[in-house]
């Protein structure tokens, strides 16, 4: 018989912690740093609303469910929007329903956006799967180097010529994998922000609890859970930062930012070249790059997972809804009308983005 029920985050005991790693470690699903007890305690620092249902058989815990319980009792993932995978850190053999946890956990309902697809009980709840990609290092660079020749040999040979001319007429390139630079994390930071209001999307750091988790995250350091900060420079000028997190040999890249003034030379594309031949070095075999159609993540990738939109919502009427808006929304994109069918959702997408960070 299951037992289902609530803690803090805090509360988690060592023996929590140290099942919940066991059953991490033993399941490449749950490889990625966001399945790591330390992530959910880094968002509990900053917000009050984190908690963690543990399931057990036998007063034994088999199974951890970390979320954020919003208005209404309805579970959000655990950093919202700043989480690229999501789901429930349960061992393999265990047999669990979700209506009946989101019973244990006194809840609602449960939103997601990033959920692992191969979680089995949820398959149901999903309404859109999309590609997660993710580049594989496990046989080091010279491997990966020669794949992506074979399979897009004309693009990375194109960036292997920039990698030389940006040598040339930008200075000498130098990278350093793991800065703890207060000043490199604040220039970042600075970047990102203009970015956001170039490109007129929601300002993720624009909320005090974002910035303090990133800087929280920032000073991680554990064998099973670190902070990775890369940074570029051509010549002595710091042009690129990327702050990723690490779980072991899986690495997750989650803010990335570049000087403005040096875009010519393709900073991004540099970095990344000269970080995947770097980055085995540091014991990294895998590096998730999260779901997005930015062009770089399709060219880089080596494979990918899936991963699920979807509810798991027991009220029928808010359910039905939400999949016919989702439905709508789909149809529109493929419409010929898309332009102006999809600007009113847009919106209310960015003011749904903006309202998840509060």
């Amino acid at each position: 018989m299951m037992n289902i029920h609530t803690v803090n985050a805090d509360e988690l005991t060592p023996t929590h912690i140290a099942v919940w790693e066991n059953i991490q470690r033993a399941d490449p699903a749950l490889a990625s740093p966001y399945f790591r007890p330390e992530f959910t305690q880094a968002v509990a620092s900053v917000r009050n609303d984190v908690e963690v249902g543990i399931l057990e058989e036998g007063n034994e815990p088999v199974g951890f469910f970390p979320f954020q319980r919003g208005r209404r009792n309805v579970a959000q993932p655990v950093g919202g929007k700043m989480s690229d995978f999501q789901g429930v850190i349960v061992r393999r053999n265990v047999d669990w329903d979700p209506r009946r946890l989101l019973r244990g956990c006194g809840l609602s309902a449960w939103n997601f956006d990033h959920l692992i697809a191969s979680q089995q009980p949820l398959t149901p709840y999903q309404w859109n799967v999309v590609p997660s990609p993710y580049i594989d290092l496990s046989e080091g660079w010279e491997n990966y180097q020669t794949n992506q020749l074979a399979s897009h040999k004309e693009w990375f040979k194109k960036s292997l010529r920039k990698l030389r001319r940006t040598e040339r007429e930008a200075g000498p390139l130098r990278v350093e994998l793991c800065s703890d630079s207060e000043a490199v994390f604040q220039k970042m930071v600075e970047w990102k922000i203009q970015q956001y209001r170039r490109t007129r999307v929601p300002n993720v750091l624009g909320f005090g609890w974002t910035i303090a988790l990133l800087e929280r995250i920032r000073k991680a350091r554990g064998e099973g859970f670190s902070c990775v900060m890369s940074t570029l420079h051509m010549g002595d000028i710091l042009t690129a930062v990327l702050l990723s997190m690490r779980s072991h040999d899986v690495l997750h890249t989650w803010f990335s930012a570049y000087h403005p003034d040096f875009s010519q030379f393709s900073p991004g594309i540099v970095f990344w070249l000269r970080l995947l031949e770097a980055y085995p070095k540091l014991g990294i075999r895998r590096i998730d790059l999260g779901k997005g159609p930015e062009e770089y993540k399709r060219r880089l990738m080596s494979n990918s997972v899936d991963v699920a939109e979807g509810s798991v919502d027991p009220r029928l009427v808010t359910d039905t809804v939400r999949r016919q808006w989702r439905r709508v929304y789909q149809w529109a994109r493929y419409s010929p009308l898309r332009g102006p069918l999809l600007t009113p959702a847009r919106i209310l997408r960015n003011m749904a983005a903006s309202r998840s960070f509060r």
